[in-house]
């Protein structure tokens, strides 16, 4: 089990536990900036909330200014 750093819950976290058989998470893109040795493991909820939280603000950059 592994603890959400951003919504404390516990959940399952299934890297390294089978090789044949990548975690969940990998399935989804990595988070911008994220580097291995500081990557945190966060849970599917939140994960997916930052992924969409990055994807905002890439369109939010990406917007000609009027």
């Amino acid at each position: 089990m592994a603890q959400c750093p951003a919504c404390h819950q516990q959940f399952s976290c299934g890297a390294g536990q089978h090789a044949d058989q990548p975690c969940w998470c990998s399935l989804l893109p990595p988070l911008a900036g994220a580097s291995l040795a500081a990557a945190q493991c966060y849970c599917p909820a939140c994960l997916q909330r930052l992924l969409q939280q990055e994807r905002n603000s890439a369109t939010q950059q990406q917007k000609p200014a009027v």
